[in-house]
């Protein structure tokens, strides 16, 4: 029996429940709505679990798609953030998720350099974590936050969920 698109995002952790996302079985895809500041929509990623990875940003045969409305500044995952606690910024949607199931606020950027929201992102006037992948891409993610964990191994999406507690814990 062939895994639905919703089994498979339950295995990476994500409640469908909890987030605008439209699933597409018959296509292979999953839908999710991002947002921007004003929580208007403000573009989607499509994620496609059986496509390659290699296609980048590429509508029907990447694995990740992502459409941003021009001159928008669109995110996932701002709906989690009641505005009072630290916002935790991360590269992709299932790293995201991982900290929201911690009942942490956090985005994710959709790339591992956000300098297209660093005066959105700074305007907030909150702190600002972020949990980068390894590399240079990860080097520019951590600019942008007033501290930052670099994940050596794996990402957030990745781990158990032991260590993504433990990586969280590495903030103090």
């Amino acid at each position: 029996m062939r895994m639905t698109i919703a089994d498979h995002l339950a295995e990476r952790h994500a409640d469908v429940s909890k987030y605008s996302v439209t699933i597409d079985d018959k296509e292979g895809v999953a839908t999710f709505l991002l947002f921007d500041l004003s929580g208007a929509v403000a573009g989607y990623q499509q994620y496609r679990p059986a496509a390659d990875k290699a296609k980048k940003n590429h509508p029907r045969e990447g694995r990740y798609f992502t459409y941003k409305s021009s001159g928008r500044h669109a995110v996932f995952g701002l709906e989690s953030w009641n505005w009072s606690m630290p916002l935790y910024l991360v590269e992709g949607i299932f790293d995201c998720v991982r900290l929201h199931n911690l009942g942490l606020a956090a985005i994710a950027t959709l790339s591992n350099d956000p300098r297209p929201l660093r005066s959105w992102l700074w305007s907030l006037g909150r702190p600002l974590y972020t949990i980068c992948d390894a590399g240079e891409a990860g080097r520019k993610m951590a600019k942008f936050a007033h501290r930052h964990v670099t994940c050596a191994e794996k990402d957030l999406g990745a781990m158990t969920d032991a260590e993504v507690a433990e990586t969280v814990s590495r903030f103090g």
